[in-house]
């Protein structure tokens, strides 16, 4: 009896250790999914914070080309007569030569003028371009166009930007890139209403003007080079 009495509580005491070392098993498993739980809970709040805070970035950072963008969907132009009183001011051209506006631009043939700015990645190569290809349009009858632009970004459009710009474009003889004093800049904007603040805002305008009459067309939206030959044909050739 005494022997069975002994086997009983060995077996009770093992019973009581193995109830123990279940619940301490059970413990640290439990703990160690807690922990990865918790560790994971924090990474996805973390990456949905900072997606989110990136989202809200992005929607605060305005589009700086926005209205250059807005102009080049627009797939149709309009041509309205105007009067402008050209200001007394001497700019400067891409060789660095001072030269009066109003003698570059009150001459015995045909004048089409537009107004870039070289670091532009939008508007201006397009309406550059289009210069580039009216001429082209116009064959012989092209070389009678005195061709200007004039950049509203003069204190980074010098003289040697302006030069290096015009011979990406192959520019050649009888097209003129000018850039000045930005009050001067300014004050030839306002005169011919092409004013718009921010170099960024600026609109697609292209001004022509036949020897032998005093109104300009003026030109808004993004016209191809071939229907500008066709108004310089037209308004100005005949």
């Amino acid at each position: 009896h005494g022997g069975q009495r002994t086997k009983q509580s060995a077996n009770r005491q093992f019973s009581i250790y193995n109830a123990r070392d279940s619940r301490r098993r059970f413990l640290i498993v439990n703990t160690r999914y807690v922990i990865v739980s918790l560790v994971l809970l924090f990474a996805f709040a973390s990456a949905s914070s900072d997606e989110h805070a990136a989202h809200q970035q992005d929607e605060a950072v305005p589009d700086k080309h926005a209205a250059h963008r807005a102009a080049m969907k627009k797939t149709s132009y309009a041509a309205t007569t105007e009067n402008y009183a050209i200001p007394d001011v001497d700019l400067l051209d891409q060789m660095g030569e001072s030269i009066s506006l109003r003698s570059l631009l009150e001459v015995e043939q045909p004048v089409a003028l537009n107004f870039i700015f070289t670091t532009c990645t939008t508007i201006c190569p397009v309406m550059t371009a289009t210069f580039a290809q009216m001429r082209q349009e116009l064959g012989d009858a092209g070389n009678q166009l005195r061709l200007v632009s004039i950049s509203i970004d003069p204190e980074y459009d010098r003289p040697d930007k302006l030069k290096a710009y015009s011979e990406q474009f192959r520019a050649g003889e009888g097209w003129e890139f000018l850039t000045g004093d930005s009050a001067d800049i300014v004050l030839v904007l306002k005169s011919f209403d092409s004013y718009a603040g921010s170099k960024m805002n600026h609109q697609p305008i292209t001004l022509l003007k036949s020897p032998d009459n005093a109104s300009w067309t003026r030109i808004e939206g993004l016209a191809s080079g071939k229907d500008l030959a066709n108004e310089v044909t037209a308004r100005l050739l005949n």
